[in-house]
């Protein structure tokens, strides 16, 4: 795409889904958002630009380029954020599965101890700090662990962000998204995590929480 030469070309960025872009705006505490400025046309860009980004929510900005943002964000996506948790959720869940593990023992070992305890101390203080406030049997485990699978899984992200650079994922999106029986797939894609075992067992679990037993 190449723009007109008479407009600013600006980016606000997210680091989030519109859920919770929308659920951070409402209760006052903002996301984090990326910004780029590609064309100054009316020379007041960045102060729009930042603007912008106030107005959405961003609990702060930090700088970037378009083509930089396209990279980060595809390989993040793909990776670390949703593939790569995805991937590594399903493949531990039947590994507990397959040596006797009952659905509900593995889906909160994998999953919902992550999310419902773990992940909010790495938000809060970061990795290090959430290491050094576990057991010494997980802070041991996980010190000893990092490293393979970090080296396992290296190899995945270059050939991921390589992809990314070279634009075959942007390709593989365009014509996904064009074929004409796309959301017929998707629904189907979708259907199958959501009926599948370690999804099944999640619903179950979610629901004894405390917060969704007072709803009922």
């Amino acid at each position: 795409m190449i723009p007109p030469d008479n407009v600013d070309v600006i980016l606000v960025a997210p680091k989030g889904s519109g859920t919770n872009v929308r659920r951070n705006f409402l209760d006052g505490s903002g996301i984090n958002s990326s910004f780029a400025i590609h064309q100054d046309y009316t020379g007041r860009a960045k102060e729009r630009t930042l603007a912008l980004g106030i107005a959405i929510g961003s609990g702060y900005l930090f700088p970037t380029t378009f083509e930089q943002e396209v990279f980060s964000d595809l390989t993040g996506e793909r990776g670390v954020l949703m593939g790569c948790l995805a991937g590594t959720m399903e493949a531990q869940y039947n590994i507990l599965r397959k040596n006797g593990h009952s659905p509900s023992e593995a889906f909160n070992e994998t999953v919902e101890e992550l999310t419902q305890s773990l992940i909010r101390l790495v938000g809060e203080n970061g990795m290090d700090w959430m290491f050094a406030n576990c057991s010494t049997t997980a802070q041991r485990g996980a010190l000893d662990w990092a490293p393979k699978f970090r080296d396992a899984v290296a190899p995945v992200f270059e050939d991921l962000y390589n992809r990314v650079k070279t634009g075959k994922e942007t390709k593989r999106v365009l014509e996904a998204n064009s074929a004409p029986d796309y959301l017929v797939k998707l629904r189907k894609e979708l259907d199958e995590i959501k009926n599948s075992e370690m999804w099944k067992a999640g619903a179950a679990v979610r629901a004894l929480r405390p917060e969704n037993r007072k709803k009922k």
